[in-house]
């Protein structure tokens, strides 16, 4: 019985000091996490009587400890994390620690980031509500970099009157729509500024639109009144 508890033993440590030295933007974690269950399932099924062995009891902390730290792993491969989210890491960590593409899954072990899991997850969470954020305001500043005003030829002065698209107000009323959501959004804080000025940008624009079209609509009228009427032209002065 000891020999092959021992087996397992030598087996689980060899699977791990491999993956140890992945890198670690090539750690997979799911198969690795895989394979962990598969050997916690299968020394279970030894005798019971192994089961109160302290080799066994480490065995299993083994397992049960790296399971863990590949969770803790697995979040540190999201996308979203920036610098400031690896500082964050740090100050939870207590620790400073640089992550690069020499990085293995040895170095984040050693970290022991899987204490602070519930820490991990919620700077990793964070940095991807962040990231939806960025990318709203970065297609925000793109769409509006492009965006022209129309005109059309007044028939009878031939002056250029300002038309405004359907669509530009539509693209005005809904990036206000989401700039609203993101100041509601606890998240707000890293993009705060940003946010706000671009309320700021798209209220004047509102703003400025409106007032043109009312003062343009009013000119219009006016001018089919006393221009356009041939009887009052006449009257004029």
């Amino acid at each position: 019985m000891a020999k092959m508890l021992w087996d397992y033993i030598l087996i689980v440590l060899s699977w791990i000091t491999d993956w140890e030295s992945t890198q670690w933007k090539k750690i997979d974690s799911e198969a690795m996490d895989l394979e962990l269950k598969k050997f916690a399932k299968e020394i279970r099924m030894l005798d019971k009587e192994m089961r109160t062995w302290d080799i066994y009891l480490q065995l299993e902390s083994v397992i049960k400890n790296m399971i863990t730290a590949l969770r803790a792993v697995t979040e540190l491969q999201n996308p979203a994390l920036r610098d400031r989210h690896w500082r964050q890491l740090m100050e939870a960590a207590k620790m400073k620690f640089v992550v690069d593409d020499n990085t293995t899954l040895a170095d984040l072990l050693a970290l022991q980031l899987y204490k602070i899991e519930d820490e991990v997850k919620t700077i990793v969470d964070k940095s991807v509500k962040e990231m939806s954020m960025e990318k709203t305001l970065t297609e925000m500043a793109l769409t509006w970099a492009s965006q022209e005003f129309e005109y059309e030829v007044h028939q009878r002065t031939g002056c250029k009157v300002l038309k405004v698209s359907e669509e530009l107000v539509e693209i005005l009323e809904d990036n206000q729509v989401q700039l609203q959501n993101m100041m509601s959004s606890k998240f707000i804080a890293f993009f705060l500024s940003e946010v706000s000025e671009w309320q700021r940008k798209l209220s004047n624009a509102d703003q400025v639109i409106h007032t043109w079209m009312e003062v343009q609509r009013t000119w219009m009228h006016l001018e089919s009144i006393f221009i356009g009427s041939e009887d009052i032209r006449k009257q004029l002065p």
